[in-house]
């Protein structure tokens, strides 16, 4: 999608990543899966009202603006009527409030300790509608002074403070994505300042030039212009979705999927080996506390039902108004034959409600034939759901769909992820799904703990980093790799490469939200992909899925960044969008043109995509069609 997430590196870790090291230490053992989902489902969203700072905070810090934003939005839903939810601002959360909350709002944020007397200059954003109450109040003075880059232009306002500790406060009430980032400097010229005990930990401490980046999740943004007072001082880092952490004004939200006592959302996908086992998940309300999957092989209805009992979790999307608590439950059904299709329902046994029976079909124990489907960005827009009813059924035989990325708009959103349910609901029941993370499934540096939440993957991607983000799995004779947006290139390649000189597969496939080739400033990650292209090349990975910049494209085959004569000689990049491509004055944009490594090539024309790819043995087909379902290209590889 373009946005300014498109230019967002990762990195830079956020402080997600920081609280989930701090869990995989204490409670990630591979006989505690289920304790760790559940514990992510309960304690992950803190990040929507200030208790982000929870796992990273000593005690004290922390629980003050846990509890506080805790206090401040309970009590707001046992006084506040829907409407008036909907409807606050600034001047009536502070008229709701404490002294003693509005205090700890506007001190504890952000702090550190200084050693000498210094200068705070906070740089705030001049585009946000409210300056954050606390920001005069604690003394700073607005100055004529300006900071810019590209895309922004920042006020800058000062406070003298003596040496010790110094707190900060919140980035507003609103959710403004350009959280204000403060610089550091003496009192008196030529003293070295040292700066100390900083919280949240995860800030990095740099020097302030005209080339200096700010924000953790987007650092190719830079510094261009700025006083020449401020050259040289100590400059605090930040990320974009610090604004969330006391998001109140405009934040209260609906779902128009609410759970229920009886199932919904069921989802099928794999964890473990897809010929023998399949994971299922739905949801409830909380008032069911327990869920069981009933399945059988096909065939008489008499046959004897097997039952398989669920983990439940429960999830908070604590801004959602009518449905703020949900359970979710996951079951892994085990001993499968495979190439076998079994008949399933998932209920409860303590309130008999069952959800309507479906069917699946194991992956087969040999190489026989398959295919599959292959989706871009679907951004939970209801166009995309008639979509994949469409697909599923002009593709009745396909085994399963894979989406790269952007399955939401905000994918720590639970309305949105209802959205994306829904609008899948009788085929994501029939047919698993896996997808990669993209940049709005987890946005601006906060993590992607609701996508991982809501469905188990396979437990089998790099040492060290939170399971599901990338993982592989085995389908016939191909082998599939699933990369994360925000998860160290480094680290990935090491991982991949693993993957890839171990396996016996015939083709292998992975998947990455973003493009390598694509066109003009939307041209993808090249310091993720030069550093993957040499393993690609190494070990001939077939073909790449992407997503991300919403337009079609297919390259020529390509080894090390440069086209080859074949397939059989390099890597085939594919970009693809699943949604209707509306935004306001896109049509109005120049049309890019073809780039010279591109194959094939459509830019906007209002259509969706999807493709799908058959493998038979040694040859794979490729076709991708239109919204329409008319083929718009094709090609095929021999091996």
């Amino acid at each position: 999608m373009m946005d300014e997430s498109l230019f967002a590196t990762g990195a830079s870790r956020s402080i997600w990543e920081m609280s989930d090291k701090i869990m995989r230490n204490i409670i990630l053992r591979p006989s505690r899966k289920a304790v760790k989902k559940t514990l992510v489902r309960c304690f992950a969203p803190v990040f929507l009202f200030g208790l982000v700072l929870g796992l990273c905070l000593p005690a004290s810090a922390q629980q003050a603006l846990k509890e506080t934003m805790d206090d401040i939005v309970t009590r707001f839903y046992a006084n506040l009527s829907p409407e008036e939810l909907v409807a606050l601002t600034q001047d009536k959360i502070l008229s709701l409030i404490t002294p003693e909350e509005r205090t700890i709002l506007a001190t504890e944020y952000w702090s550190f300790d200084v050693n000498v007397p210094v200068v705070v200059s906070l740089m705030r954003n001049e585009a946000q509608p409210v300056v954050p109450y606390w920001i005069e109040e604690a003394g700073f003075k607005k100055t004529d002074g300006i900071v810019k880059n590209s895309l922004r232009t920042y006020e800058v306002w000062q406070k003298e403070f003596d040496a010790g500790h110094i707190g900060l406060g919140i980035n507003g009430f609103d959710r403004h994505l350009a959280a204000y980032f403060v610089c550091v400097g003496p009192q008196e010229p030529g003293a070295e300042v040292k700066i100390t005990n900083v919280l949240p930990e995860s800030t990095s401490i740099i020097e302030m030039n005209h080339d200096s980046w700010y924000l953790s999740d987007w650092s190719s943004l830079r510094t261009a212009e700025l006083p020449e007072s401020l050259i040289g001082q100590q400059l605090l880092t930040t990320f974009r979705g610090r604004a969330w952490e006391a998001h109140l004004v405009g934040g209260f939200r609906t779902t128009p999927f609410p759970s229920s006592e009886k199932p919904d959302q069921v989802l099928l996908t794999w964890s473990e080996d897809p010929s023998t086992t399949q994971t299922i998940q739905w949801r409830t309300s909380t008032a069911v506390a327990k869920g069981v999957v009933r399945y059988r092989p096909l065939g008489p209805e008499w046959t004897e039902w097997d039952e398989t009992v669920a983990t439940t979790a429960p999830m908070e999307d604590r801004l959602l108004m009518n449905d703020r608590y949900i359970n979710r439950h996951t079951a892994v059904l085990r001993g499968l034959k495979p190439a076998t299709t079994y008949v399933y329902s998932v209920g409860s046994p303590d309130n008999d409600k069952w959800s309507y029976e479906a069917r699946f079909t194991t992956a087969p124990a040999q190489d026989a034939p398959f295919s599959f489907v292959f989706l871009g960005d679907i951004h939970n827009w209801q166009d995309d759901g008639q979509l994949i009813h469409a697909v599923e059924a002009r593709e009745p035989e396909t085994a399963f769909y894979l989406i790269a990325g952007d399955l939401t708009k905000t994918g720590l959103f639970r309305n949105d992820w209802d959205e994306v349910f829904e609008y899948a609901k009788g085929v994501f029941d029939r047919k698993p799904a896996l997808w990669a993370l993209g940049n709005h499934d987890e946005p601006n540096g906060l993590g992607g703990w609701m996508p991982l939440a809501l469905a188990e993957f396979p437990h089998n991607g790099p040492a060290g980093v939170e399971p599901e983000r990338n993982f592989s799995f085995r389908y016939g004779n191909a082998l599939f790799l699933v990369m994360d947006v925000d998860t160290s290139p480094e680290i990935q390649a090491d991982w991949m490469e693993k993957e890839l000189a171990r396996t016996d597969a015939t083709w292998k496939i992975a998947m990455f939200h973003y493009p390598a080739f694509s066109t003009g400033a939307e041209t993808g990650r090249n310091t993720v992909y030069s550093r993957w292209a040499d393993i690609f090349a190494r070990y001939h990975l077939d073909l790449m899925l992407q997503g991300h910049v919403h337009l079609y494209l297919r390259t020529k085959p390509m080894k090390n960044g440069k086209i080859v004569e074949s397939p059989a000689d390099g890597t085939v990049y594919l970009i693809s969008v699943s949604y209707p491509d509306r935004y306001p004055g896109r049509s109005q944009r120049q049309v890019r043109k073809t780039p010279k490594f591109a194959d094939k090539f459509y830019d906007s024309n209002g259509s969706p995509w999807y493709q799908t790819i058959d493998i038979d043995g040694d040859r794979l087909d490729y076709r991708a069609y239109d919204g329409n379902g008319q083929v718009s290209d094709e090609f095929s590889i021999e091996k």
